[in-house]
Formats: structure tokens, sequence, C-alpha cells
């Protein structure tokens, strides 16, 4: 039976358009990354596209667009793509044990590339817990084919049947005559591109309780870097010319800013000052320097306060007293404002089973 990802209420909020095509073929893919084997999926409407991409396409084939990545190269080295992005939730680890374990790996030899718009698959981002339930099957499916087109490849060149071979430690083995090939003997550098199947019931995925890698303790992908202070994050990136920016806030909600001194401020080195209304930003050449240049700004504003705004000590009573609309009258009210028309009837039907997670 084939397995089709459900429709999600969550995910429907976020739906956007794709802005731009970014047209990174097959070809250009290769010649980025040499010979080997690459296992891509070309049909984004199947079950198999990234899960956050499928509503910004609406469903089009898009020949170029190769939503899923696994390279293999000719020094059998794994590199995996995806549009989801580590931001502490460990799924750089989880993502490669589940590749490693289908292609028979050491979660060592896999390099995550996670969130690069130039060369990972559209995705819509990373939230809602969905990695693991959505893209972690997905790279499994992936690393399955890839697995099985070496196989066949192996069986190929040793003119044999591939019921005697299997795939181990990076290795597609030959059990009667005891010889191995490793994975980048097999490709030899060959550009070789497999689409995957479009239903998942056509890979042949290992099953849990076979696992050996999967969903078990391994050390965390580049984890002595996060300890000794090694990894770089995104405020470790120096461009040239870079600055920095800070904004000053308001004193309270809705406060407006009466007046503005800004020459504390503006009398640090590199120190630019930009006010527009109500905003007030700066850029600084560090960040060190602009988080005392917004420091001086702060101590030179002053802000016309909004009477009756809650306190720390008074903000629960305040939520209380002033409640939201609840889903039942803001459901009343969007049906009202479509007057029970043709139109307004399939919108309320539509809104109904979004409210039911239909």
């Amino acid at each position: 039976m084939s397995r089709r990802l459900p429709i999600d209420p969550e995910l429907s909020q976020h739906e956007v358009p794709r802005l731009h095509w970014f047209a990174l073929d097959r070809r250009r893919f290769l010649q980025l990354f040499g010979g080997g084997i690459a296992i891509a999926v070309a049909a984004p409407k199947d079950a198999f596209s990234q899960e956050s991409g499928q509503s910004g396409r609406r469903g089009q084939e898009l020949p170029k667009d190769l939503s899923a990545w696994i390279l293999i190269d000719k020094d059998g080295k794994v590199t995996v793509f995806t549009g989801k992005a580590e931001v502490g939730q460990n799924i750089r680890t989880s993502l490669a044990q589940a590749v490693a374990e289908e292609l028979r790996v050491d979660v060592a030899s896999i390099r995550m590339v996670m969130g690069d718009t130039d060369l990972c698959p559209f995705d819509m981002g990373t939230f809602g817990s969905r990695t693991t339930p959505y893209m972690a099957p997905q790279l499994r499916a992936a690393a399955a084919t890839a697995r099985e087109e070496l196989i066949d490849l192996a069986a190929k060149r040793w003119n044999v049947s591939r019921d005697g071979l299997a795939a181990e430690n990076g290795k597609i083995l030959d059990s009667a005559s005891k010889r191995s090939l490793t994975y980048g003997q097999i490709t030899r550098g060959e550009k070789l591109v497999k689409t995957l199947p479009a239903e998942i019931a056509d890979v042949p995925l290992t099953p849990a309780s076979s696992w050996k890698i999967a969903g078990t303790r391994v050390p965390k992908v580049d984890g002595r870097d996060f300890v000794t202070g090694a990894h770089r994050y995104a405020s470790d990136i120096k461009r040239p010319g870079m600055l920095h920016g800070k904004i000053l806030r308001p004193a309270a909600f809705e406060a407006t800013l009466a007046s503005l001194d800004a020459a504390r401020a503006e009398s640090l080195p590199g120190v630019k000052v930009v006010r527009d209304g109500e905003f007030v930003g700066l850029v600084a050449p560090d960040a060190y320097t602009a988080e005392r240049a917004v420091d001086a700004l702060a101590s030179g504003a002053k802000w016309t306060e909004k009477p009756g705004q809650p306190s720390n000590a008074t903000i629960f009573e305040y939520l209380k007293q002033n409640a939201e609309t609840s889903t039942d009258e803001k459901r009343s009210l969007v049906r009202r404002s479509f007057g029970g028309s043709a139109c307004g009837s399939h919108q309320n039907d539509g809104f109904a089973r979004l409210q039911q997670g239909a």
C-alpha cells in the first residue's frame, strides 16, 4: 500500500508561492561536485518531495527540480542535501543516521549540507517537529535507492546475479566469491543520476527491527566543535565591509518617540544612526560597538507612553480582562464576511475542515 503524506492544517498556514527559480540543474550540480552517483527526486507533487515545498509548487511537475539529493562521489564519500536547518535539535546527527543505516556506512562518512539555498532544494522552513517524521523517511528512501543502484552496478561489473550481493561498510560484497568493491570503485567517477520511485512502498527500506545505526546512540556530529568553540555560527561570519545593526526599541508597547539625543551614540567610532519617523536604528563596525551605541541611544531617548499599559505585576490580570476573540467567534465572523454566497459557502467548508484538521 502506498504512503501519502497527510494534509496538515499547520503547514497550510505557511503557504507562500515560490518567488524565484534557482536554475541548478543536473548538469550544473554534477559539474560542482564531480563524478559519482546522485540520487534525485524529480516529482515534487509525490510523497518524496521536500515536504515543506509541496504547496509552494502547487503540484506542478518541474523536470529540473531535484527535490532531494544524495551524492556518493568517486572516493565513496556521501553528501546529503536537505532544506531543513540544524538549529540545536540535533537533526544533523539523526538524519545522518537515517542515511547511514540504509547505505550501510558509518555516520562519520556522511556530510550533511543543510539549508544552503544554492545547493539544497526549496524548503518552506524548519518548524512543527516535522523533520523526523517527514524528512527522515524521504532521505532513507533516497539512501536505499542508492544502495540498490550500487548493487545493480556491481552485479553488472561482475556479470553475476544481484541476489548474492549485499552492501556492508561502504562496500558491495559477493558472498560466493568473497570479493568486494567499494562504492567509489563502483562509480569510478562516472556521472550517474538515479531518480527515486514515485511511491515509498516501492523502495526496499530496512525494517526498524534490523536497524544497527538509526535509533541508536552515536556521537553528536560536530559535537567536539560545539564544546571547544571551534564551530562557526552565523554570528561568527565576517564579510568584507560588513556592518552590525541594532534597533532602538520603545520603552513600552505603543510608546511614541518624543525626542532623541543621538550625540553619544554617534561619537563612537564607525557608528551611524538612522531615524525614520518612530524607527531608530544604527550600524556599527562590530557587535560590541553596536551594543554600546544602542545603549547610548536609549539613554538619550524620551518616550511618550500610552496610559493603561500593563506592567510585569499586572500582565496576567490584563490578559484576562482583554481576552482575544474565541475560535467560535472568529469562525462566525468569517462566515458572515462571505455573506452566504456560493463562493462564501465553499470557503466556509474549507475553513471548517481546516479547523477540524481534515
